[in-house]
């Protein structure tokens, strides 16, 4: 967290979701629920790409640049540690940045509860992403290429409020079926049954897992080469 980059991002990510939140409040076109569910889906969506994967992403692939992951390897610290690490750290900024963000919104302790605990569960398709992208991003040009996709599946969900025709699209995207959860969460209908949407969170988590495990055994892979070559 003492990165600058880290900081930035998460006070990004309270910033847009904040300034989101509050034009969506004054909108006509949604209802006092709507506006609500808006609000938390912003800070659902917009928080863990701000911060988690820039986190996973960005910062990893600059420590990579710079050499620390072969230090770390080198001190006896697996390539397993390491990605589990950046896990948790990204999980912990991203659910404490949501919190922030919905504490200035004007949400209640119960009500942050409530988003941070499906939020626990929800974003981890895309933090898991970020993590697979972060070991296998080599400089952080390549990490700068691969944050568009990321950004792109996580903010998608936001626009399904505006229309019909986006949310029958993006509901069984990484984050859609977390941000229909959060919907049926508050009282709203959501696209499909409760338990499907679940289904394909759980079948998302899977997904990024693999994908995580695959980026791993690569990144050991590079790392071998690396140490090889300067050793």
């Amino acid at each position: 967290m003492r990165n600058p980059t880290t900081l930035m991002s998460c006070a990004t990510g309270v910033l847009l979701t904040v300034f989101i939140g509050t034009i969506a409040a004054g909108s006509s076109r949604l209802t006092l629920d709507e506006c609500e569910a808006f609000s938390l889906v912003a800070a659902f969506c917009i928080v863990p790409a701000f911060t988690g994967c820039v986190m996973e992403l960005y910062v990893m692939a600059e420590e990579r640049e710079r050499g620390a992951y072969i230090t770390l390897v080198e001190a006896g610290v697996s390539v397993g540690e390491i990605a589990v690490a950046k896990w948790l750290a990204a999980t912990l900024a991203t659910l404490i940045t949501q919190a922030v963000a919905c504490l200035l919104l004007g949400f209640v302790a119960s009500e942050v509860a409530v988003m941070l605990a499906l939020a626990l569960v929800g974003i981890q398709p895309l933090l898991l992403a970020g993590l697979a992208c972060g070991l296998t991003a080599r400089e952080q040009m390549s990490s700068s290429l691969l944050a568009v996709p990321l950004t792109a599946a996580a903010v998608a969900p936001i626009l399904a409020f505006m229309s019909q025709a986006v949310r029958a699209v993006t509901w069984f995207w990484p984050l859609g079926s977390g941000a229909e959860l959060l919907r049926a969460a508050g009282g709203m209908q959501p696209v499909v049954p409760v338990p499907l949407l679940v289904g394909i969170v759980v079948l998302w988590i899977v997904i990024a897992a693999v994908l995580v495990g695959s980026s791993g055994r690569r990144f050991a892979r590079e790392l071998a080469v690396e140490r090889d070559r300067l050793g």
